[in-house]
Order: C-alpha cells, then structure tokens, then sequence
C-alpha cells in the first residue's frame, strides 16, 4: 500500500497517546500547560523518515515510532495506519505525539563550599532547540563562579543533523583535576537513527 497522507497530532499533558480522552488535571498540569509550547508539527515532520507516496513498511513504522520517543522532547509516540474508504491501495497515516515538559534544572550542593547547577529547555519555542544553562560555584577555585552555556538544535532542516555551539569555563576534558578550561565551540553530529534513514 502507498502513503497518501500524514497527518500529525499532537497532545497535552494531561492526555495519554492511549486514551486521548482520559485528562489527569492538578496543579502542576496548569503551571506546566502555561510555561510549555507543543512541538510544531514542521518539527515532527523533520523527525520522521516514512514519507508520503512511498509503500508502507510496517518495519519502518515501528522503528520511527522508537526514534520519536528517543527525542528529549518527547515523552510518547504512536502512528496509527488508517484505511481509506473505497481506496484498497493507499492508507493515511496519524501521527500522534506527546510532549516531555521541556523547562528542568537541578541542584547538587556536593559540599558547604561547592555547588553545581543546571537549568535547560529541550524545545524552546516548541522548535527542537536546547537551551542550557550550567554552573559551578566553588570557594576553591578563581573565579569562584564558572559556567557553560550551550544551543542545540535537533534534526536541522529535516536532515536529522544535529548542531550544538556554546560557550564553557568548565573543565569537561580528561584532567587531573587542576587544569582550568575556557572554550568555544561548535559540533555537528548525525546519529544512526534507524537502517532506514539515508546517508
């Protein structure tokens, strides 16, 4: 069968991919709901390597759905196949997605006079883009406060390339434990996302 339509939906927190009609609503849901933004659909569009008026693989299908989940920004991934009436060689097909809530951090005070935190958003904007935010603060060292801060953007243009530039004061590096590290930089990687993307 050929692939006439995708189509994407996406859904709420306070939904599940499995029954769209369950609603979990407390607090935290209503805070989380006003900070977030939903993943575009252009976004799940870059992400998928099924494409329309290609045959349908059913092997393809489950490891897209594999691929969306593995994404920081989303939490769970369904494709539904959807006959078409009066058509037996073409189906549609319905992306359902949900997202993770992308704003965290963390707090690790490792000792009274060394501290590590870390505040990050997975989908900016609810385009695929990381923003993060890391910091040190430590009496020993000088300067007492050091920082990384970094951008990633998932998926650029549909290539499934992904491009990472920032800035760190932060010794990440193989060290002895003394050396001090000032950087700039810039990455590009594409990971090996399923047999079924193409080079």
């Amino acid at each position: 069968k050929i692939i006439r339509k995708i189509y994407i939906r996406q859904i709420g927190f306070d939904k599940t991919v499995y029954d769209t009609t369950r609603n979990i609503k407390n607090v935290v849901t209503k805070i989380g709901k006003a900070l977030h933004s939903n993943s575009k659909q252009w976004l799940i569009k870059d992400n998928l390597f099924i494409r329309e008026n290609k045959p349908l693989s059913p092997f393809k299908l489950a490891d897209n759905e594999r691929y969306l989940r593995d994404l920081d920004f989303i939490l769970d991934a369904k494709i539904y196949v959807l006959p078409i009436r009066n058509n037996k060689d073409s189906v549609d097909l319905m992306v359902l997605t949900r997202d993770v809530f992308s704003i965290g951090g963390s707090f690790n005070p490792r000792s009274a006079t060394k501290t590590k935190f870390s505040i990050y958003d997975t989908n900016l904007g609810g385009w695929g883009q990381r923003v993060e935010f890391n910091g040190l603060i430590e009496e020993a060292r000088t300067p007492s406060f050091t920082y990384e801060a970094l951008y990633r953007k998932n998926s650029i243009g549909g290539s499934f390339i992904n491009g990472t530039f920032g800035y760190t004061q932060l010794n990440t590096g193989s060290s002895y434990g003394q050396e001090e590290e000032t950087a700039y930089y810039i990455r590009f990687d594409r990971p090996l996302a399923s047999p079924f993307t193409t080079i």
